[in-house]
């Protein structure tokens, strides 16, 4: 799946429903960078379900309160924060999880044993620290800079060399979006 993570050219002089439309023509995802300011109400998430359409998903960035430390009160946050986006059902993408720097490696094992614990299963993806990034790939999970997983999650990847397979890509330019794209469409690939 190709998303890209600015404006675009259509969004100057439109109404958000226009341009939501349009971009749902070129794009089969969106990341949307507000859930790391904070968890969206279940209004607001149920909105979003309902304007994705078939086959368009939204993914998730995780809240930026979130210690990686567990804890009775991250594992609250953590589920409330996952339980909004299964609300999403069918339009729910991947959820990228940014790790701080310094976070001690056996302190992020016993929160990624948390994470199991929820029971919430997801398309989960780390970004981070190398050593962190391979702790959560030997747990099953996507690993955003090293580019593996069971599926992938990539950030700004060069256009010409998407993976095969499923996940989800990502594109601050609509330059590097639109050759994603015309490159994806020319090899046949269903990124």
């Amino acid at each position: 799946m190709i998303g890209y993570k600015g404006a675009g050219p259509w969004r100057t002089g439109h109404p958000p429903s226009a341009w939501f439309r349009r971009y749902r023509d070129y794009f089969t995802t969106v990341e949307l960078p507000s859930t790391r300011m904070h968890v969206p109400s279940k209004a607001q998430v149920l909105a979003w379900k309902k304007r994705a359409g078939e086959g368009f998903v939204y993914s998730f960035q995780s809240p930026r309160y979130l210690t990686f430390t567990p804890s009775g009160a991250e594992r609250r946050s953590l589920r409330r924060f996952l339980k909004r986006h299964r609300l999403l059902g069918s339009a729910r993408g991947g959820v990228r999880f940014r790790l701080p720097a310094g976070l001690e490696p056996r302190v992020f094992e016993a929160w990624l044993e948390m994470l199991g614990e929820l029971d919430l299963p997801g398309d989960y993806a780390f970004e981070g620290p190398p050593d962190l990034e391979a702790l959560a790939l030997k747990a099953g999970y996507a690993a955003v800079g090293l580019g593996q997983g069971p599926f992938f999650y990539l950030i700004d990847p060069d256009p010409h060399a998407l993976p095969k397979g499923q996940g989800y890509a990502y594109f601050s330019t609509w330059e590097r979006a639109e050759k994603a794209l015309r490159h994806a469409g020319a090899s046949g690939s269903s990124a």
